[in-house]
């Protein structure tokens, strides 16, 4: 991205489950033929928090409900989850230019 380009992130609103409405910002998307996952993290709008904020990148699976409407759930199975956020952590490090790092790794 170059410094003329304005970044604009794609939003998604997410409802908890005692109905409160939490806005997420989509980081990546992840398709397979059998499934799709996505990485979000917490959606900051004002200057300071941004610069001052822990992003935590959370990785959730993409099901559909039965009303047709996509819905996000945690992934329950640890090989699914582990295999899914390492490609979703790669994507996001190179699309953003970071880093992510298990910590117990470094010594």
């Amino acid at each position: 991205m170059n410094n003329d380009e304005f970044y604009n992130p794609d939003i998604i609103g997410v409802t908890d489950e005692d109905g409160n409405e939490l806005e997420f910002e989509l980081l990546e998307r992840y398709d397979t033929e059998d499934a799709s996952y996505v990485a979000i993290t917490e959606y900051r709008d004002d200057d300071e928090e941004i610069v001052d904020a822990a992003y935590e990148v959370i990785v959730l699976k993409v099901v559909e409900g039965d009303d047709g409407n996509e819905y996000l759930e945690e992934i329950q199975d640890e090989i699914e989850y582990e295999q899914v956020s390492d490609i979703l952590l790669k994507m996001v490090e190179e699309k953003f230019d970071v880093e992510y790092f298990d910590a117990g790794e470094e010594q």
